[in-house]
């Protein structure tokens, strides 16, 4: 095991929270999959709005989960997948296998084949699902800092989804429909309190876990923030492309550095503490539990009682 070599530097003072802006627009866009995507709106257009409590509830959960992961990347600088490999070496192999087993499977690029094909009439959508493929290991492997190219990516990908379904929306709905929402949000369904008489539990549950991220979309979070540059991870080295991006040789990965706690420095954290936590509440929690329970609305407003709706 390579040697671990460890500076002693001060905390960096915290910038202003706009120039915080970012990693949690990641793991917003990241989580605007199944959970928000199918499972949230699957069960709207099936039991009504009486259970979007759950949606808020979860994502609120999920909040205070990711903070703690943060505040671990905040002091050491470090992704918590670096700190399990210190704690055991195994550890990362079940963490690999465990995200590709979730994402080898080309889901969500199949979909947005079969969408685009239909707009433009095309029958061959594998051959659109293969050009989205290429055309994004081609983004990643090009940007010269692949943090960057991620965040500048979903910034642009929330910043033009999330107005429109919330147009779109406000387009749709009527005053009664705003007032089964709002009793949505305290358990009130549609002759039920709470969950409704045979929901799918599994299902259920499923959509409660992924209320926002969920698995090890959570734990790379801090991954997110360390590539920011957010507390101690401004001493650490960026993950660049191995055709475009610039050196990094002055850092090792068997490098980082360790802070005192001080006075000053437990002032410089807390600074930082507020401030990264204003910006998770803010992008993650708030936009994505609004978005979440617009999606699911739109699925209410467009397939709840029709007569081909139906949860089996």
């Amino acid at each position: 095991m390579a040697k671990i070599n460890t500076k002693t530097k001060p905390f960096p003072k915290a910038p202003k929270l706009r120039h915080l802006i970012g990693p949690s627009f990641i793991l917003l866009g990241l989580g605007l999959g199944s959970g928000e995507v199918i499972l949230w709106p699957y069960l709207a257009s099936n039991y009504g709005l009486g259970i979007i409590w759950a949606a808020v509830l979860g994502i609120t959960f999920q909040f205070f989960m990711n903070m703690e992961i943060e505040r671990y990347a905040l002091v050491k600088g470090e992704s918590v997948f670096v700190g399990f490999n210190r704690m055991w070496r195994g550890l990362p192999y079940w963490f690999m296998a465990s995200t590709f087993v979730g994402f080898v499977w080309p889901g969500m690029v199949a979909a947005s084949a079969v969408m685009i094909g239909a707009v433009f009439g095309v029958e061959r959508t594998e051959y659109i699902a293969i050009a989205l493929l290429i055309l994004t290991g081609l983004l990643f492997t090009l940007g010269p800092v692949l943090y960057h190219v991620v965040e500048k990516f979903q910034k642009t990908v929330i910043g033009i989804s999330v107005p429109f379904i919330f147009i779109l929306t406000i387009y749709l709905a009527e005053r009664a429909d705003w007032v089964a929402l709002a009793n949505g949000l305290i358990g009130r369904g549609d002759g039920y309190l709470f969950l409704p008489e045979g929901i799918a539990l599994a299902v259920f549950l499923s959509a409660f876990a992924y209320s926002g991220a969920g698995g090890n979309l959570n734990l790379a979070q801090s991954f997110y923030i360390k590539e920011k540059g957010y507390g101690m991870g401004k001493y650490a080295a960026a993950i660049t492309s191995p055709v475009t991006g610039a050196s990094q040789s002055k850092h090792t990965p068997s490098s980082h550095a360790r802070v005192e706690p001080t006075a000053e420095n437990v002032k410089q954290f807390k600074e930082w503490w507020g401030r990264v936590n204003a910006e998770h509440a803010l992008v993650f929690w708030m936009a994505g539990a609004a978005t979440m329970e617009m999606l699911a609305f739109l699925a209410y407003l467009t397939t709840y009682g029709a007569p081909n709706t139906s949860a089996s």
